[in-house]
């Protein structure tokens, strides 16, 4: 890869400003790493790995330089180089990931610009490198509404005191088909990171807001299953009562109710939203 080739692509971004050479040397900085990570590795590949890898660095170089153009010229920097460095590093295990790709693109871009330097931050390079591209699905639909959204928990009760969470942190902010089995631990992920908060101590006290997930398989289901257990609990009970000597205790064997909506919400912490400032 040429690394002479930046420059061509921002000057037809930029115009003028790139012409009068005010991104010059910040891109020269940026070309330099680019060839130190990229630019020596693709004829180790086979034809067929080294046209699809070369497509993604082209489109991540894109992406890189589209954002580097939206920098006001005046606020324009050399790029911290404890970011620069390791995201350039990081990112090449990451590049077919369209998200995440972009992701460290925006903070390399960030890294250039002195109006963002109080929220950029160098352990972003490692909590992307966390990140599965559904994470990030979720983390930009919970920034785009507000920072906070909906989530709740299905919970089947007993009479004789307890309940079981059968499924938790449902949340329907993520528009595509996507199980809750695989949106579940992604929430968990967010929170893990310091990026999102999950509560149940809180909610959201609109009458009926939290119906729509009444609507969800996992409710049905749950729904279901209440109603086969309650018909076995109740042909034991008529058992204990017909047959007395089959010493079951009638008063200990449960009915079930539920389902149950575990109201709460997830918001995105502070430390998630310099983050989304600077990687969304």
């Amino acid at each position: 890869m040429d690394p002479s080739s930046f420059f061509p692509i921002i000057s037809g971004m930029l115009g003028g400003a790139a012409s009068a050479g005010l991104f010059k040397g910040p891109i020269q900085t940026v070309e330099d790493w680019w060839y130190i990570n990229f630019g020596h590795t693709s004829s180790e590949k086979a034809e067929m790995l080294r046209a699809k890898q070369n497509a993604n660095i082209d489109a991540y170089k894109t992406s890189l330089l589209e954002e580097a153009s939206k920098i006001d010229p005046a606020n324009l920097k050399e790029p911290e180089l404890k970011i620069l460095g390791p995201a350039l590093e990081a990112s090449k295990y990451y590049i077919e990931d369209e998200p995440l790709r972009i992701m460290f693109a925006k903070l390399i871009a960030s890294s250039m610009d002195s109006s963002k330097e109080d929220i950029v931050h160098s352990s972003y390079v490692e909590i992307i490198k966390q990140l599965t591209p559904l994470d990030a699905e979720n983390l930009l639909s919970i920034h785009t509404t507000e920072n906070e959204a909906l989530i709740c928990s299905l919970k089947k009760n007993y009479s004789t005191g307890g309940y079981d969470v059968v499924f938790s942190n449902l949340f329907l902010g993520n528009e595509k088909s996507i199980p809750q089995s695989r949106i579940s631990p992604s929430l968990d992920n967010l929170s893990r990171l310091g990026l999102c908060e999950i509560t149940y101590q809180e909610l959201k006290i609109k009458e009926g807001i939290y119906d729509i997930f009444k609507e969800t398989e996992e409710y049905h289901l749950l729904d279901q299953e209440i109603k086969r257990l309650n018909n076995e609990y109740d042909e034991i009970r008529r058992v204990a009562v017909e047959f007395p000597s089959s010493n079951i205790d009638a008063d200990r064997v449960p009915v079930l109710s539920g389902p149950e909506i575990q109201k709460g919400l997830i918001r995105i912490t502070p430390f998630g939203k310099n983050f989304c400032a600077i990687c969304l």
